[in-house]
C-alpha cells in the first residue's frame, strides 16, 4: 500500500493549515488551485462547477492561460458527455480521485472528440480529478493535468487524503460568507445579525457574542452558559479537540467536523472557523428533523436519504435495518456510500450535513463563485 514520506506529509499538513484559515470563498478557491501543485505536481489545476442539466462548465484555472484558445469554453462544454470522469461520478457517486487512464487507454482517449478538439490543443495527455460536491444538477470538482508522465498512486493517495478536508474547509467558507453577507446588510452591527456567532481570542476567551449565540448556549448547555467571557466547559473542550486536529506532525488527521448537540427535539450545529488571531464559532439551531426528500439534494438515493434520516436520529445500523426491513450489512453499505458522497468520515458529520440540507442551508446557487475578488485571510 502506498505511503507518504516525511517531506510529503509535512507539505500536505502545511497546505491543510493554510486551507482552513481562509474566510473568503474566492480566496479559498484561488489558493487551492494555485498551491495544490506543490503537493501533486501538475501543469494546470482547475476548480470546476459543472451544471449537469445544461451541460455547462464554469472554471477557474491556474495558470490562467492554460486552457485559452478561441471558443475553448464552448468546445469543452460540447464534449462534456464524453468526459469519462464526469460520467463515472454521475453514474456511481464515487467522488474519490480518479484518472482518465483508469477508464481509457491512451489510444481510446485520443479517439475522443474531447481530446482532439480540446485537450490535444492545450497539450494535456493525463488528468486526475476528484469532486467536492455532487447532486443531480451539479458537480463541483478539482482537476489536475499533465503532458506526462501519468499521475501516480502516490498522487492519488494525496488527493484522497486532502479531499475530506477541502470539503469541510469549503463548507466553513460558505458559512462565513453567509455571515459576512448579513453583516453587510446589518451595517456591521454584530448584534443585529440573526445568526449565532462567537468570536474567541487566541486563548479561547469570548471576545464577542451575538444575542442568538447567547440564546443557543443557554438552550443547549444550561443556565450557567451565559458567562460573559468563557465558553461552557463541554464546548470549550470540543474547541480544544478541534484545534488539536491540525497539530499533528506525523500523520494526516481526520477532517474537522461540526459539533451536534441535541436537546428536546432540537439540534444545535456548531462550526469552528479561524483566522491568524481569532477563532469564530458559528451556531445554527434547527427544530425540524431531516426528511428523505430534502436530503436527495445532497446527491443521495431515496434509500440512502432514509438511512441518513435515522443516522441523524442516533440509530445504529442494526436499528436502522429493523426499521427499514433490511439487513445490518445492507445498511452498512448504504452508510459507506453516504460517507463517500458527502465527503465525511463519521456519523456525526453526516448527520450535521443532513440537518443543514433539510433546513435549506445548502442550495445550488450557494455554490456560485465570483472570481473577481481575491482577499487574503484576515
Amino acid at each position: 500500500m502506498e505511503q507518504l514520506g516525511t517531506r510529503d506529509l509535512q507539505t500536505l499538513l502545511d497546505f491543510l493549515r493554510e486551507t482552513y484559515a481562509w474566510q473568503n470563498r474566492n480566496g479559498f478557491v484561488r489558493y487551492v488551485t494555485s498551491r495544490l501543485s506543490t503537493i501533486v505536481p501538475s501543469e494546470s489545476t482547475s476548480y470546476n462547477e459543472v451544471n449537469l442539466q445544461l451541460q455547462r462548465n464554469t472554471a477557474l484555472v491556474d495558470p490562467p492561460d492554460a486552457f485559452t484558445f478561441p471558443d475553448h469554453q464552448r468546445i469543452f462544454q460540447r464534449h462534456i458527455p464524453e468526459h469519462p470522469l464526469i460520467a463515472h461520478y454521475q453514474r456511481t457517486g464515487d467522488a474519490r480521485a480518479h484518472k482518465i487512464s483508469d477508464f481509457l487507454s491512451q489510444p481510446q482517449f485520443h479517439r475522443l472528440g474531447l481530446y482532439n478538439e480540446f485537450f490535444r490543443r492545450v497539450n494535456v495527455e493525463h488528468l486526475i480529478a476528484f469532486t467536492l460536491h455532487l447532486d443531480r444538477a451539479r458537480l463541483t470538482g478539482i482537476a489536475l493535468t499533465r503532458r506526462g508522465p501519468d499521475f501516480s498512486e502516490r498522487d492519488r493517495l494525496c488527493l484522497n487524503l486532502l479531499r475530506p478536508h477541502l470539503i469541510q474547509a469549503h463548507r466553513n467558507v460558505e458559512a462565513v460568507t453567509r455571515i459576512h453577507r448579513q453583516l453587510e446588510l446589518a451595517n456591521h452591527h454584530l448584534e443585529a445579525v440573526d445568526q449565532g456567532v462567537i468570536v474567541l481570542t487566541p486563548l479561547g476567551r469570548v471576545r464577542m457574542m451575538t444575542a442568538r449565540a447567547r440564546q443557543s448556549l443557554m438552550e443547549f448547555f444550561g443556565s450557567s452558559s451565559g458567562h460573559a467571557h468563557h465558553l461552557p466547559e463541554d464546548l470549550r473542550r470540543w474547541v480544544s479537540q478541534q484545534e488539536a486536529v491540525l497539530a499533528s506532525r506525523d500523520h494526516v488527521p481526520r477532517a474537522r467536523e461540526p459539533l451536534v448537540v441535541r436537546r428536546a427535539g432540537r439540534r444545535l450545529v456548531v462550526r469552528l472557523c479561524h483566522t491568524a488571531d481569532e477563532r469564530i464559532l458559528l451556531l445554527e439551531s434547527h427544530s425540524t428533523d431531516p426528511q428523505p426528500r430534502a436530503l436527495e439534494c445532497l446527491g443521495l438515493s431515496r434509500r440512502e436519504a432514509e438511512v441518513l434520516v435515522w443516522i441523524a436520529e442516533g440509530k445504529t445500523n442494526r436499528e436502522i435495518g429493523t426499521i427499514l426491513g433490511t439487513s445490518n450489512r445492507t445498511v452498512g453499505k448504504h452508510v459507506e456510500r453516504i460517507f463517500q458522497k458527502l465527503g465525511v468520515e463519521t456519523r456525526t458529520a453526516a448527520a450535521a450535513l443532513g440537518i443543514q440540507a433539510s433546513c435549506g442551508q445548502i442550495a445550488s446557487d450557494n455554490f456560485r463563485v465570483n472570481f473577481g475578488t481575491d482577499l487574503r485571510p484576515h
